[in-house]
């Protein structure tokens, strides 16, 4: 029994509409990743989704353009919902979790030269900083007292 060249041709449509969901959804959950790494306002995460929605209908539309000559199927609006699914019910949960934990770890071991050299500058930083302050109040003092002498000599004549 040998199956039709179209019956073939199909079946790779729905094969590449399928990993285009799955794809779809991986680079949304890279988002998600970003987003659990470092907070968004809710303008700028309606921002994100409605590029990523543009760019999915733009992938979309490539891949029915390339692998069906831009007819859109049922089964492959199927085929992609059906690899968001899979995606979604399998992998997607560890994904994130995992990327988010090994990201921050990671981020925790970079930060903490950062850290040391923070705390050993703490205190003579904080020394410069109050002779700042302290200077810096006498020029304004001084800076009155010269603007009150200008504003009288200018009212006597």
């Amino acid at each position: 029994m040998e199956v039709s060249a179209d019956i073939l041709k199909e079946a790779d449509v729905l094969l590449a509409a399928f990993l285009t969901g799955v794809l779809l959804l991986l680079v949304y959950d890279l988002l998600r990743i970003l987003r659990r790494l470092v907070p968004h306002k809710l303008w700028v995460v309606g921002s994100e989704d409605l590029i990523f929605w543009i760019g999915s209908a733009v992938v979309l539309f490539a891949m029915l353009y390339r692998e069906n000559s831009g007819y859109i199927r049922g089964f492959v609006i199927g085929g992609v919902l059906a690899g968001m699914f899979f995606y979604n019910l399998i992998f997607s949960a560890w994904v994130v979790k995992g990327s988010v934990f090994l990201l921050e770890k990671i981020l925790f071991v970079l930060s903490r030269p950062l850290a040391w050299t923070a705390r050993l500058l703490k205190r003579p930083l904080g020394h410069v900083r109050k002779k700042t302050k302290k200077v810096s109040r006498f020029l304004k003092k001084q800076l009155k007292k010269f603007w009150r002498a200008v504003r009288i000599g200018m009212c006597k004549k």
